[in-house]
């Protein structure tokens, strides 16, 4: 857990955590992502394109009862899949398209949300020929829940912050050398006050910095400067 903590890529963390969590639930499998209400769904493959999740992040989700689950609550969960399938399971479309052909058997799968509109999964999953989970793989998971919480709110960090770097690259243009310096350091929370002994200008120098990315970026405080290039609140 410590490991993935300090990963610095989301791929870098999907890896170190999924090997610790295949462990953990003795699982064949385990897989971590993000669902978002806007109905988009987004797996973080830890070892190259995965061909299963291609094809779900594309299109299945959607036929997924755990998503289906998250769409409709905005309670955390954590459960076995008998728990969201009824008996006819095996005739429906997620199933036959996606579920049997991935040759999962099994799993279990915790959602947690992570602010208004996104949530972190994590799914362990056994294969065919695999026993079942049983109450003690669940009780285990649920041990460990608040630690993949953090884990998940690490993997949404890391996600976002890739693209705000992408977001602030493209604002170049637009921003000179030091407006830029100094929207990076408001997006990492930084202040006026803080920023002047940073870069050791005066506090009026970073002001009226910080009027002018305002105004080239076509935002009005540094909350809309942070949510205009996806930079996740501080909580």
């Amino acid at each position: 857990m410590a490991a993935a903590a300090a990963a610095p890529t989301p791929e870098d963390l999907s890896a170190r955590f999924t090997a610790a969590a295949q462990i953990l639930l003795q699982s064949d499998r385990v897989y971590v992502g993000l669902y978002h209400r806007d109905i988009t769904s987004v797996t973080i493959d830890d070892a190259g394109p995965d061909r299963w999740n291609r094809d779900y992040d594309a299109r299945i989700y959607r036929q997924d009862p755990f998503f289906q689950k998250f769409a409709s609550t905005r309670q955390d969960f954590l459960l076995p899949l008998s728990a969201l399938s009824d008996r006819d399971f095996r005739l429906t479309r997620y199933y036959r398209e996606f579920y049997e052909p991935s040759g999962s058997f099994d799993e279990i799968t915790g959602v947690f949300n992570l602010d208004r509109l996104t949530a972190g999964y994590v799914t362990f999953l056994r294969r065919n020929g695999a026993p079942p989970f049983g109450e003690h793989d669940l009780a285990t998971a649920g041990a460990a829940s608040g630690a993949t919480r953090l884990i998940l709110q690490r993997l949404l960090y890391l996600c976002r912050f890739r693209d705000n770097g992408a977001a602030i690259d493209s604002a170049r243009s637009r921003l000179s050398v030091r407006e830029s310096q100094i929207a990076r350091l408001l997006m990492d929370g930084g202040n006026a006050k803080g920023i002047s002994r940073s870069l050791a200008i005066s506090p009026g120098t970073v002001r009226n910095h910080i009027k002018q990315i305002y105004r080239k970026l076509g935002v009005h405080s540094q909350v809309e400067l942070l949510a205009s290039v996806g930079q996740p609140s501080q909580q």
